[in-house]
């Protein structure tokens, strides 16, 4: 091979791992954000917030891992919070008004919203993980341990790779309803990606992994907060989201 040829070679490959690693880190960044921190507008008081989070949850974890009773509160606490949230802020009439007049314009208005929703996502994941991890059963024994392996990882798979790919097509600003904060459209109307076969990925499909861990804990619990959390995220879109997006969008 002369050298002309192994430098374009060379170059070849460092232009596809150079692609990937942009690939991979904008998928992280998107994974970061469903979670409920935004690298793009971070803070030190988010950044310090969402650590505090996660402190907490490893000390339930580590401490108080099999403690039904504070994981039931803490998951009421959190659904309660995080959904409550949402229905007192994003209608027309909501506290959104309120959030733009208190810190001066719409964006820093809703900066401020986003960081607070931020913080409700990430607990509202957490509770569902340790309210599910805390009530361990047996209602999946009579399947045999390693298909039920891959009866979760299949579900978990394909849960989280349909939510992350729909909120990296939709964007973060629509992940975190920025278009009901703001009450108008942002951008047009997204039919790509899962949106081609799918109305809607992220409340639908997307929540496999909520599911797929109940299964491998064989918690029953597990499985009704997952629905349960699952039907108060269909309710609001149905009360309060498809007619925000029939009245902006069509």
């Amino acid at each position: 091979m002369s050298g002309v040829c192994r430098r374009k070679t060379v170059f070849m490959f460092k232009n596809i791992f150079l692609n990937f690693l942009r690939k991979a880190s904008d998928y992280c960044v998107v994974v970061l954000s469903m979670s409920g921190y935004v690298p793009k507008h971070a803070t030190l008081l988010r950044t310090t917030s969402i650590f505090l989070v996660l402190v907490f949850s490893f000390y339930l974890s580590y401490f108080h891992a099999l403690n039904s009773t504070l994981a039931l509160i803490y998951f009421l606490v959190a659904e309660i919070s995080y959904i409550g949230f949402i229905y007192i802020v994003l209608p027309q009439n909501g506290l959104r008004h309120w959030f733009i007049k208190k810190w001066g314009s719409e964006e820093n208005g809703y900066l401020a919203f986003e960081a607070i929703l931020g913080f409700l996502f990430l607990n509202n994941l957490i509770s569902i993980a340790y309210i599910t991890s805390s009530t361990v059963g047996n209602i999946f024994d009579f399947i045999p341990k390693e298909f039920l392996l891959v009866i979760v990882i299949a579900m978990s798979g394909i849960g989280l790779a349909v939510k992350v790919f729909s909120a990296r097509v939709a964007s973060i600003d629509i992940y975190y309803w920025k278009d009901m904060f703001l009450g108008r459209k942002i951008r047009d109307f997204i039919v790509a990606g899962p949106y081609k076969c799918l109305n809607n990925p992220m409340y639908g499909v997307g929540q496999l992994q909520a599911y797929a861990i109940a299964i491998w804990y064989g918690s029953l619990i597990g499985l009704f907060v997952a629905l349960l959390n699952q039907c108060l995220i269909f309710s609001f879109f149905f009360l309060e989201e498809k007619k925000f997006i029939e009245r902006v969008y069509n």
